[in-house]
């Protein structure tokens, strides 16, 4: 049985960020059903929180509810990841072309240190941190443009695009820490406040995986 601590997070979020790390690393795999009552009983909870944490996550596009007792992990296509990918890089590039205006010099350092967290996860071959550190370099860029909307819209998007690169991308980086390092240009650019060119450095990096998935169908065809 897994003891929940009552004294920080809820219990709700206690239970939402354990199911959602277990989807996201693979260990509850799509398809896999999750049961209220039996995830209460094994983290030593009631099922109000657990109900809760199922809610948030099934918001999240993680998990669907089915039947009156019963989620299920979802599935999620090659073609759907593409469209997901393809909305991060509008939302994103409308985002930082608001933020290269605006970033201070200590706002880029925080973006370098991520990027060192990232090396750090990487050689440590930790590819759940490593995408957490990632996707907190994105959320930053659209949280710092000023925009409430821009922000609303990238939030939803985080659970399936992290759990699909956990998933994927160390099939196409020769090391983890490169994936780390196609963050730098971006970084450079709003140092610089090159507003002409970091709209497309943004989106040519959401999309790099779409390019290496192009390269090796060619390659294999």
């Amino acid at each position: 049985m897994l003891h929940l601590r009552r004294n920080t997070r809820s219990l709700a979020d206690q239970v939402y960020e354990y199911l959602r790390t277990e989807i996201v690393s693979g260990r509850l795999a799509p398809g896999a059903r999750v049961v209220e009552l039996e995830v209460a009983s094994a983290m030593g909870t009631s099922q109000g929180p657990v109900r809760e944490a199922l809610q948030r996550l099934e918001r999240d596009g993680l998990v669907e509810k089915r039947s009156h007792s019963a989620t299920f992990v979802t599935s999620v296509s090659i073609d759907e990841m593409y469209e997901l990918f393809s909305i991060r890089s509008v939302i994103e590039g409308f985002a930082i072309r608001r933020t290269v205006e605006r970033i201070t010099p200590e706002q880029c350092d925080q973006l370098e240190q991520l990027i060192e967290f990232m090396r750090v996860a990487g050689r440590n071959d930790d590819m759940l941190t490593l995408t957490g550190h990632d996707l907190q370099f994105h959320r930053l860029i659209c949280q710092w443009s000023g925009s409430g909307t821009l922000q609303r819209a990238w939030d939803p998007l985080y659970g399936q695009t992290q759990r699909f690169v956990v998933r994927t991308h160390k099939n196409y980086f020769a090391s983890l820490t490169d994936i780390a390092d196609t963050h730098i240009p971006i970084v450079e650019a709003l140092r610089h406040h090159d507003a002409a060119n970091v709209t497309r450095l943004i989106q040519e990096h959401v999309m790099l995986i779409w390019d290496l998935f192009g390269r090796e169908r060619k390659e294999t065809s």
